[in-house]
C-alpha cells in the first residue's frame, strides 16, 4: 500500500460528490508530510495512472478525480468520477487579460527565448499550442469553440486539420493577393502543430492543458486575410482528454476534466454459464488481459498494435511473450500489445517475433495477407527502454515457435 491509500479511503468513506480538501488536511490523512513538489509541481496532483506511486493511481482507482488545484492558497478539490460536473459553459468565458508569457510558465512549459521584459514576443505568442511531449501539450482554443453535451461534459470537437488543408489551399493558390498567401501558410503551419498535439496527446494518452481565450475570430475565408485578436485569456485549472481522434480525417473530441475510459478489466466469471452474448463479453474482457497491464501497453505503444501498426483500440490486446499459464508475470518487458488476430497467431507460434524485434510469419502463412509481416521489424515500439519487451522473453517465444514449425515440416 502506497502512503497515499489513507486518501484513497478517506475519500470513499464519503456521502459527497465533491470535496475540497487543505494540504494540511491530506498530511493529516495520510500521517505524513507531503513532498516539496505538492506545492511547486502540478503533475504531482495530475490524475495519473501511469506512474507506480503516484497519489493520482490510489484515488482514481476509488473512483475519485482531482478536478481542483491551488497551490497558492494550498487547496485541492476531488469530485467523484461519476458525478455530473458542477461548472457550466458560461463559467468558462475569459475576463482576465494575462499574458501568454505568465500562462506559459503557470502550466510548466518551457518559455526559453522570450524576453520577460517583451512578453508579447511576436516569435511565440501567435502560435496555437505550445509544449513538448515531455513537458505535455498546452493548446489555444476558442471559449466561443466549446459546447456542452446533457451529462455536462465540456468538450471541444473542431477539426483543426480541415482549417490547416483549408489555409494550405491558400497559401498556394497564385491567384490570391501575396500578402493573404504568406499569412495562411503561417496559419497552415500553426494549425499543422496543433494537430500534431492534438494526435501525439490522444496515441500517448497524454491530458492537456488549456489556454481559453475570447476576442474578435474572424470566420471563414476572412481568417487568412484579417488576423484574430485574442482580448481576453487564461489558463484552465482543470486537465483536458483527448477522447477521440480519428487518423485519416482529423476529427477529433476533447473533453475537460474527464480522462478517456480504457476498457479490458478482468473477468473471472464462469464463462459457461450465461446468454452467448454475455458469455462472448467476458470472453473479449478476459482475452484483453489484467486492467493495469492492458492499459500501460496501451500507454507504452501510444494505443497501436505493435506488428501492424493498427489504431483501433477495440481490437488490441494484452499479449504476454512467456504464456500466462507459465507464469504470472504482468512486467511491460514480458507484455505487446497487439490486434486480436496477431495475437491469436502469437499465442498459437504461428507469428513470433525474434530478440532483435523481427517478425517471422509461419510459411502455412505467407501467401496470406499476414506474409507481408514477415521480416520486418515492429511498426511501434516504446519510446522508453525499460517498457520495451525484454530479449530473453522474445527469444523464449521464438524458439518455441521454430521448435514448432520443425516439427510441422518433419510431420508433412
Amino acid at each position: 500500500m502506497t502512503k497515499y491509500q489513507p486518501l484513497a479511503e478517506h475519500l470513499a468513506a464519503q456521502s459527497v460528490s465533491e470535496l475540497t480538501l487543505s494540504f494540511a488536511d491530506v498530511e493529516k490523512i495520510i500521517g505524513e508530510t507531503l513532498p516539496p513538489t505538492a506545492d511547486r509541481f502540478k503533475p504531482f496532483w495530475a490524475n495519473s495512472r501511469t506512474k507506480d506511486g503516484h497519489p493520482g493511481r490510489c484515488w482514481l482507482e476509488q473512483g475519485w478525480r482531482q478536478v481542483g488545484l491551488d497551490q497558492a492558497n494550498r487547496l485541492v478539490t476531488f469530485r467523484r468520477s461519476d458525478a455530473r460536473p458542477t461548472e457550466s459553459l458560461e463559467s468558462l468565458e475569459p475576463v482576465s487579460t494575462d499574458t501568454l508569457y505568465d500562462l506559459l510558465r503557470e502550466a510548466g512549459v518551457s518559455i526559453d527565448g522570450w524576453n520577460e521584459d517583451f512578453k508579447s514576443n511576436p516569435n511565440f505568442c501567435y502560435e496555437w499550442c505550445f509544449g513538448s511531449l515531455t513537458e505535455g501539450f498546452v493548446l489555444c482554443l476558442w471559449y466561443s469553440e466549446f459546447k456542452i453535451n446533457e451529462d455536462g461534459w465540456i468538450y471541444f470537437d473542431r477539426n483543426v486539420r480541415v482549417e490547416k488543408e483549408e489555409r494550405s489551399g491558400i497559401a498556394s493558390n497564385p491567384e490570391v493577393d501575396i500578402k493573404v498567401r504568406n499569412r495562411a501558410n503561417t496559419q497552415a503551419r500553426r494549425g499543422a502543430a496543433l494537430d500534431d498535439a492534438i494526435r501525439e496527446s490522444y496515441e500517448r494518452r497524454l491530458p492537456v492543458r488549456v489556454i481559453v481565450g475570447a476576442g474578435k475570430r474572424p470566420e471563414g475565408e476572412e481568417r487568412a486575410e484579417r488576423a484574430a485578436k485574442v482580448e481576453k485569456r487564461y489558463l484552465d485549472g482543470q486537465e483536458w482528454y483527448v477522447h477521440s481522434y480519428d487518423f485519416s480525417s482529423g476529427a477529433c473530441v476533447i473533453v475537460r476534466g474527464i480522462e478517456k475510459p480504457v476498457d479490458g478489466n478482468v473477468d473471472q466469471t464462469n464463462t459457461d454459464d450465461g446468454p452467448y452474448d454475455e458469455v462472448q463479453k467476458r470472453a473479449i474482457k478476459t482475452r484483453r488481459g489484467q486492467a493495469k497491464f492492458r492499459r500501460a501497453l496501451l500507454d507504452a505503444y501510444r494505443t497501436r498494435c505493435a506488428v501492424t501498426g493498427s489504431r483501433i483500440e477495440e481490437l488490441l490486446e494484452a499479449a504476454h511473450i512467456v504464456p500466462h499459464s507459465l507464469v504470472t508475470d504482468y512486467n511491460l518487458r514480458n507484455g505487446l500489445l497487439l490486434r486480436a488476430d496477431i495475437h491469436t497467431l502469437f499465442d498459437l507460434y504461428l507469428l513470433s517475433v525474434d530478440s532483435r524485434s523481427i517478425v517471422h510469419v509461419a510459411p502455412q502463412l505467407r501467401m496470406t495477407d499476414y506474409g507481408k509481416y514477415n521480416g520486418s521489424s515492429l511498426a511501434v515500439v516504446p519510446d522508453r527502454f525499460t517498457d520495451a519487451p525484454g530479449p530473453d522473453a522474445l527469444d523464449k517465444h521464438y524458439s518455441t515457435y521454430v521448435e514448432m514449425q520443425r516439427q510441422k515440416k518433419a510431420v508433412t
